[in-house]
């Protein structure tokens, strides 16, 4: 009778819980990839409806020059501090469709760099004359 377990068995057993761990690993980072992703596309979107909320409130006078800017925000990861920059543009246009007179675009953009990619949010909406 025998007790314990071989050479092999155990080479196996090692394998098994190796490429285990390593595809726990993947998993991880794609995790912390999505979360900082997600935590900038959060940052991006509320900037974004409050610059076109200001925007709507100045109503049909809003003004016609495209106007750009730039914001940083710190996160702290793991006691890290990160600084990401995001540019915004804001755009008010006539419509250049002739069958609606009086409309206005508004447009609010923001893009930040993540990871060597450029990457972007915006908001359009529609203005008419309430006169």
């Amino acid at each position: 009778m025998r007790r314990g377990f071989t050479l092999i068995e155990a080479l196996i057993g090692c394998t098994l819980v190796s490429g285990i761990a390593v595809s726990l690993f993947g998993v991880w980072a794609m995790h912390a990839k999505a979360s900082a992703h997600s935590r900038d596309m959060m940052v991006a979107s509320a900037f974004a409806e409050q610059v076109m909320e200001g925007e709507l409130s100045k109503g049909y006078t809003s003004e016609q020059e495209p106007t750009f800017g730039v914001f940083t925000v710190t996160h702290v990861v793991d006691d890290q501090p990160i600084a990401t920059d995001y540019r915004h543009r804001i755009y008010v246009m006539d419509s250049s469709d002739p069958t609606l007179p009086g409309v206005k675009t508004v447009r609010v953009e923001v893009a930040w760099e993540h990871g060597g990619q450029w990457r972007s949010y915006f908001l359009t909406t529609q203005l008419s004359w309430q006169g």
